[in-house]
């Protein structure tokens, strides 16, 4: 049985741990615009609802099958792009 091990320098795991909260940021962040974007379509006023409750909102609307996934290629390249592409020379 052979097993194959990558090995990552202390650079690579921080970047992979950066992009993935990035990630989940970004895609919060899209899912409270479809959100509001949606109080808006009900005639409501945004303000009329609390952070709280716009981000429990996002929340519920991220835990509906396919959400999450067709966010989350929306913003990956974006992601990918601020991560791996623009970090400082040393």
């Amino acid at each position: 049985m052979e097993t194959t091990a990558t090995v990552m320098t202390a650079r690579e795991a921080a970047q992979q741990i950066k992009f993935r909260a990035c990630l989940h940021t970004a895609v919060l962040h899209k899912a409270r615009t479809k959100v509001k974007d949606q109080i808006r379509a009900k005639g409501d006023k945004v303000h009329h609802y609390s952070a709280r409750e716009i981000s429990e909102l996002a929340e519920r609307y991220l835990a509906e099958p396919g959400h999450r996934e067709v966010l989350m290629e929306l913003v990956r390249p974006w992601v990918t792009e601020m991560i791996f592409k623009t970090q400082p020379k040393r």
